[in-house]
């Protein structure tokens, strides 16, 4: 909201552009993993009622929540590397203090 606010321009430190970053993609991934699981765990309910019924795995439940913070935030950790160590994923301190990415022929991808 900061950024939005101040024309599109980073008016925070650049330190927290990639923590912003992360943050951000970091809950739309887990809303979407978690709605995932959800939908698989309702499936299988309805077509193996018997088999399910009564079971509450706690355990279960606690592996695949940890499984899946591990798999999102990995994944979004990408942020960080590209922002701090380069990797000729991008450039930091584009026209919005962010990461921007090139793809192939120079196209702009736009920010992360």
């Amino acid at each position: 909201m900061a950024e939005a606010a101040a024309g599109m321009v980073w008016p925070l430190p650049a330190a927290l552009c990639p923590v912003a970053n992360f943050c951000f993609y970091s809950s739309i991934y887990l809303s979407s993993l978690f709605l995932a699981a959800l939908s698989v765990r309702r499936y299988l309910g309805v077509a193996f009622p018997l088999r399910l019924r009564g079971r509450g795995h706690l355990g279960r439940v606690a592996a695949a929540s940890a499984a899946l913070w591990l798999l999102a935030c990995s994944h979004c950790s990408i942020v960080f590397v590209a922002s701090y160590h380069g990797g000729g994923l991008g450039r930091a301190g584009g026209r919005r203090g962010g990461l921007e990415v090139s793809g192939p022929g120079g196209l702009d991808l736009g920010g992360f």
